[in-house]
């Protein structure tokens, strides 16, 4: 359930200065349940290069349930032409005395992604190195931060549009990032507080086991992810996460 708390909090982009530091909080909620997640994001910038945190407890019941489950995610590398590129992207995922790593060595001149693993699992350390079958130019985190440049100010999807991260889909990195048909946004947007720009967004991995994967999502003018709904997941019905504290500076 951290997976899908996670996920609702990818798309916090913003503009930004040469030395820009910002801080938000997202709340998750579910049902009667409550509160059952929190994610914190730091995004920091110092003249031309950056680096995204962004780190997902479970709160509550299902913190006891999930065994304490933490995941973090880290982006470093330069700010380019108004653009994040990473050169190096990293998943960590904690679970109990289980400690899961990846790190993703992006080489932007060779078009290449090398993946380096390191697992302690029930007290079984375990390494190993391969080569993402696909490349891309953003990871999880810098493809959200860049949303506002890759959409324009009007936040609309062009026709024909494709984007791919890091960390996204194993098998080809794909992310599906669409309009809202006009015929379903009021319905949507009310989902939805204080509704601005609304894109739907599939990442295309397991964690949403909803009927089409669709997650609906509020951005401000800026590019901040104000509130987003992840609907009818499986025995769940809809998860929300809401931002409750931004900080820039």
């Amino acid at each position: 359930m951290i997976k899908i708390a996670l996920s609702l909090m990818l798309l916090i982009g913003t503009l930004f200065s040469k030395d820009y530091t910002l801080d938000a909080k997202y709340d998750i909620h579910y049902g009667f349940f409550g509160t059952i997640g929190e994610a914190n994001a730091n995004l920091k910038i110092d003249n031309d290069t950056y680096k995204i945190k962004l780190e997902a407890k479970a709160q509550g019941l299902v913190k006891i349930l999930s065994s304490n489950r933490v995941e973090i995610y880290e982006s470093t590398g330069i700010v380019k032409d108004g653009l994040f590129v990473p050169n190096i992207f990293i998943s960590t995922k904690i679970k109990g005395d289980n400690k899961n790593v990846r790190r993703y060595l992006i080489d932007h001149k060779k078009k290449e992604v090398v993946l380096l693993r390191s697992s302690i699992n029930d007290g079984v350390a375990s390494d190993s190195r391969t080569i993402l079958p696909y490349y891309s130019k953003n990871d999880i985190l810098t493809l959200f931060f860049n949303l506002k440049y890759l959409l324009g100010e009007d936040f609309k999807v062009k026709d024909g549009q494709k984007f791919v991260a890091i960390g996204a889909s194993k098998r080809d990195g794909k992310v599906n990032i669409e309009n809202i048909p006009k015929q379903n946004f009021r319905d949507i947007a009310k989902l939805l507080k204080k509704p601005e720009n609304l894109l739907t967004v599939v990442l295309n991995q397991k964690i949403f086991s909803s009927q089409k994967g669709e997650m609906f999502v509020n951005l401000d003018d800026d590019g901040i992810c104000l509130s987003a709904v992840l609907k009818d997941v499986v025995m769940f019905g809809d998860i929300r996460g809401e931002l409750v504290s931004l900080i820039k500076r």
